[in-house]
């Protein structure tokens, strides 16, 4: 384990140090929009959305109180299906 990753509070419980937490934001940041990126990527040719369109439309359902496959797979199909 690399020094200075975690902390232990005055409550004994164990906390990823402000830098490392930092770092980790940065890496799901961008492993999603690498995601974001592939999808709309892989729907652009098969669609009639642009790519702005559709990453609009894919973050605008990221809000939404619904499970993550859910939100993409209604997405894509609405997407292919014109309807979003």
């Amino acid at each position: 384990m690399a020094d200075g990753m975690w902390t232990m509070t005055d409550e004994g419980e164990f906390i990823l140090s402000d830098d490392y937490a930092k770092m980790l934001e940065e890496a799901r940041a961008a492993a999603t929009q690498g995601w974001v990126q592939g999808i709309v990527t892989y729907l652009l040719p098969r669609c009639q959305y642009t790519v702005e369109e559709l990453r609009d439309a894919l973050i605008a359902r990221a809000t939404e109180d619904m499970d993550a496959q859910d939100i993409v797979q209604e997405f894509v199909l609405e997407a292919l299906s014109g309807d979003l």
